[in-house]
């Protein structure tokens, strides 16, 4: 199929960012000895000719300016079904990195509806996250710790620990530790300090509120005991 014929688009040309090295390794291993037929690009034909796979090896081609380049054609019901594809194609291939995982793991999740989780409650809406976590470990080939540790970077994490994950300056470990545990001192840990004093005061409300100055001495001594 020619080259220029091919579509590119969202969330599958972003799902893993092509790397300069490979890239470059690909494109001389073309000009030398030509496209491998035996991987070719798979094309998803309803969804207008575009590449589930095979983005690398198509920029490479590009590069090494060739006009044809052999494809497949592959149907899916969706485009949930597309993406676990693809990421399956490139998880059998490899280990996945932190950066990719925490890429792959929020465009999974972005695909989970406000509805499906406002429907369950309790018992019921803790089982249903831990499912979630399993399918996508298992779509991703890691374990459910590790997805629900990048979940936690994703909600909470600020910015600048975020981004690192996403540059590969940290790990989703690395960042997950520092997001549930801040640095003494850091403003990460003074925000985390200000939300549980406000926790105290609110306590110390109901406290005020609801007992009586001899039941607050007593639940002082109780207390004191306690420690």
């Amino acid at each position: 199929m020619l080259t220029v014929d091919i579509t590119t688009r969202a969330p599958f040309e972003n799902l893993f960012p092509v790397r300069e090295a490979v890239l470059d390794e690909i494109v001389k291993d073309i000009r030398k000895n030509g496209f491998d037929n035996s991987k070719p690009i798979v094309l998803w034909r309803k969804r207008g000719l575009t590449v589930v796979d095979g983005h690398t090896r198509l920029e490479a081609a590009k590069r090494a300016r060739l006009k044809n380049i052999p494809t497949v054609m592959k149907e899916f019901p969706d485009e949930d079904a597309a993406l676990e594809y693809a990421i399956k194609c490139q998880r059998n291939r490899r280990n996945l990195s932190d950066q990719e995982i925490l890429q792959c793991v929020s465009e999974l999740d972005k695909r989970r509806t406000k509805a499906e989780a406002g429907a369950m409650k309790g018992k019921k809406l803790a089982t249903g996250v831990a499912r979630s976590s399993e399918k996508t470990a298992d779509v991703l080939g890691i374990g459910r710790g590790k997805v629900e540790k990048a979940r936690v970077v994703l909600d909470k994490a600020p910015d600048e620990i975020r981004e690192a994950v996403k540059s590969g300056e940290m790990s989703i470990n690395q960042a997950y530790n520092q997001t549930v545990n801040p640095l003494q001192g850091s403003p990460e840990s003074l925000d985390k300090a200000t939300k549980e004093i406000g926790n105290v005061e609110k306590v110390f409300d109901i406290v005020r509120k609801h007992l009586s100055r001899e039941q607050i001495k007593e639940l002082i001594g109780l207390l004191q005991q306690a420690v």
